[in-house]
């Protein structure tokens, strides 16, 4: 793809002429409707030649293509253009503790071809890499998509991240290099990489509920937790990618043991871990369940006491109710702390979000300001397979193609 993979760092003619030629296919993507060669060329500030020149170039590369003509009251109707969808592809990639998915998206972020494996465990080993690797490369060569035509792939996996080195420090720390490093040695393409959070923040932010928002909390509400936090506009990173660690932040009663070594932190009385483990405590204290008759203790999850919530079981609305009114109450905190005008909730919680929503708002009133709360939405995301799109967006808004 050299229109945007050839560096034009170097300053001559035919470099500022693709450094053009990627404004032009840049604001036809993102444009919400087609426009006309002279649109294109007052918005990227190009003359009418000049732009002519160079738009009939990308034409004849089967880059833009013609989508209708526009309607005038009189006088001949011109043309209207656009970026062919299937000029180019991103790939996103998601790596969970359980489960990794790839899909492949065209230009305009539409779905060409997915796989899954929910048997795969994310293992901190070189075997666990390999078998990811040998994942990625499988579901390209099944596509039948020519690698010339990916323009990259985005990763989404759990644990910390720095987006902008490009290392993983819970998962495949071991290498020499960056995560980037070795996908990018593996793989023709360039590559990038971030926390599952802030992906599924990216899509809300371009595809769901975020758009019409500056300041959003997106929360990753699934075996885990985490927050992506867009600020005027932004999604914040923070110094090394870290930003959004809420499940760590000591909000909580409990004194259970957290993964991070610290007890108190909120992600031990809010998730789906603390779901299992609040189901067992009760459970063992003499209560009872529906799902008890459906399996066993030891393998009852997250999701089917959620599932059990909706469907009626007593115990489950219980203890989901509970969970949501301790979620509000810490929102609220952050509420004050950075005034949202939105708060979206996603992740596997959504099975759930009729008994969540009274009980997480009911938890705001009690710590949140009363202007900053009667002026934040909370709604549940919409966006299906959020997270997995999020990763193939990240290329695309690496490019300004979204």
């Amino acid at each position: 793809m050299d229109l945007f993979s050839r560096n034009i760092d170097d300053i001559n003619n035919e470099n500022r002429q693709l450094a053009q030629k990627r404004k032009i296919v840049a604001l036809l993507n993102r444009s919400e409707k087609e426009l006309t060669i002279p649109g294109i060329c007052k918005k990227v500030r190009l003359s009418v030649p000049t732009g002519t020149k160079l738009i009939n170039e990308l034409i004849n590369h089967k880059i833009i293509i013609e989508s209708g003509k526009k309607e005038t009251d009189n006088g001949r109707r011109p043309v209207l253009y656009k970026v062919d969808p299937e000029y180019a592809y991103s790939i996103g990639l998601v790596i969970l503790l359980k489960g990794v998915s790839l899909a492949i998206y065209n230009l305009e972020m539409e779905e060409i071809y997915s796989i899954s494996d929910e048997n795969f465990v994310l293992e901190n080993s070189i075997d666990c890499l390999e078998y990811v690797v040998g994942f990625i490369q499988n579901a390209v060569d099944q596509s039948k998509i020519e690698q010339k035509r990916i323009l990259g792939m985005g990763i989404g996996i759990t644990g910390r991240v720095n987006a902008r080195t490009g290392y993983s420090y819970n998962y495949f720390n071991f290498l020499d290099g960056s995560l980037v490093d070795f996908f990018s040695q593996k793989f023709a393409f360039p590559v990038y990489v971030d926390n599952d959070t802030h992906v599924l923040g990216l899509a809300e932010q371009h595809f769901g509920k975020a758009r019409n928002f500056q300041n959003v909390f997106i929360l990753n509400l699934s075996r885990g937790m985490g927050l992506a936090i867009i600020a005027n506009g932004e999604i914040i990173g923070g110094e090394q990618g870290f930003a959004g660690e809420f499940g760590h932040i000591q909000l909580g009663d409990s004194n259970r043991l957290c993964l991070c070594g610290k007890r108190g932190c909120l992600g031990t009385e809010v998730g789906g871990h603390a779901l299992e483990q609040d189901f067992q405590e009760h459970i063992e204290k003499g209560e009872t369940s529906l799902l008890l008759t459906q399996k066993e203790l030891t393998e009852i999850k997250y999701q089917d006491i959620l599932k059990a919530a909706s469907e009626g079981d007593a115990l489950s609305i219980s203890l989901t109710h509970n969970i949501g009114f301790k979620l509000g109450k810490a929102l609220g905190n952050m509420i004050n702390l950075l005034n949202p005008g939105l708060i979206i909730i996603g992740g596997g919680f959504t099975l759930a979000q009729d008994i969540l929503a009274d009980s997480i708002k009911s938890g705001m009133t009690h710590t949140t300001l009363s202007l900053p709360l009667r002026n934040c939405e909370l709604v549940f995301s919409s966006t299906e397979d959020a997270t997995i799109k999020g990763a193939g967006a990240i290329v695309l808004n690496q490019l300004q193609l979204i």
